[in-house]
């Protein structure tokens, strides 16, 4: 193995490995949520399910590359690994150039899906228009880079005979890249044209309209990544395609977990609702026996008397939990 030898491969790892579990521990908390609230998951959580599991097949993927030298330079690779690892990592950089469109496009439509059940007016028109021309342009692109080889086996291994028309790819793929992060913060805006005319406090409005943007950060992610693929092809991509697979991954898990967020507020909100209920039945139980301890003695209670109280928890209709105060005085 070489010293000193310029790697990427770490960086990668690390990447891949912090935004594929956050993101799946935003997904879980989403799908607990509705469990919680006795709600059946609806088509966006099937969709983002499926969304995540094609980003943890391509994080899979990607980790065997760096293993086989993918965050290398070239010239590397072949001396640490041999030329057959050229091949094997473009075989399943081509897997992942492939199917990692479909990810980024069913994760965005996850969150449109949404708005549709929130939103019954013109919006959905919209709302609409953004799904399929979304999904449209990221299949264009995966077949595209599939395809731009003939024979296609000459993707990934450029020493056989053949043609490659990589112009046609690069474009259509910025295209793409740059139109689905556009479409994230038109989608992170179009919440705040109907939240506002809901019959909520002000604070409530902007609450639910600021959970309901963040996919606004998907859209930076995304154009960060349409950055990296516009460089991609002018420099050594077994070394700079790692900038490509960091931000990729990144754009997938922040849309999944900025889809996830509207429905987490839920979930915090009750479970604030019914702490701050618990404190203020504390207070009140602990007020009551004072007072009427006081009126029993004539006087206050002796330090050695306390009061214990035990919560029953139990579920009201709406599943919320309710606590029952039971009390117990000893002296």
């Amino acid at each position: 193995m070489s010293s000193g030898v310029p790697n990427y491969g770490p960086n990668i790892i690390a990447a891949l490995w912090t935004c594929t579990p956050l993101a799946f521990l935003f997904l879980s908390l989403r799908l607990f949520c509705k469990f919680y609230k006795r709600a059946l998951p609806f088509w966006d959580d099937y969709i983002l399910v499926v969304s995540w599991c094609i980003l943890l097949s391509t994080s899979v993927l990607i980790t065997i590359d760096v293993r086989d030298g993918f965050g290398k330079h070239e010239a590397d690779i072949i001396a640490d690994h041999g030329v057959e690892a050229l091949t094997r990592i473009g075989m399943r950089d081509d897997i992942v150039g492939f199917i990692f469109p479909f990810a980024i496009a069913w994760s965005k439509t996850s969150f449109a899906v949404t708005l549709l059940n929130v939103d019954k007016g013109r919006v959905r028109r919209v709302i609409w228009a953004i799904i399929v021309s979304t999904n449209l342009l990221l299949v264009m692109a995966a077949f595209s880079y599939l395809f731009q080889c003939s024979p296609v086996e000459k993707l990934w291994n450029p020493r056989i005979p053949g043609t490659c028309w990589p112009n046609m790819n690069r474009v259509l793929g910025m295209l793409a890249s740059a139109y689905s992060g556009f479409m994230d913060f038109v989608l992170a805006l179009l919440p705040w044209t109907f939240v506002w005319k809901l019959n909520l406090r002000r604070e409530e409005k902007i609450g639910v309209a600021v959970a309901m943007s963040m996919g606004i950060f998907a859209g930076t992610t995304a154009i960060v990544k349409c950055y990296y693929l516009h460089n991609l092809y002018n420099i050594d991509f077994f070394y700079a395609g790692g900038n490509l697979a960091i931000w990729g991954t990144a754009e997938v898990a922040t849309t999944i977990m900025a889809s996830s967020i509207p429905v987490l507020r839920v979930l915090i909100r009750d479970v604030a609702s019914a702490a701050s209920r618990n404190h203020r039945s504390l207070l009140h139980v602990g007020a009551s026996l004072g007072s009427q301890g006081s009126k029993a003695t004539g006087k206050n209670h002796s330090p050695n008397t306390y009061v214990e109280l035990k919560p029953l928890p139990s579920f009201g209709a709406s599943g919320g939990a309710v606590y029952k105060w039971s009390t117990d005085m000893t002296s």
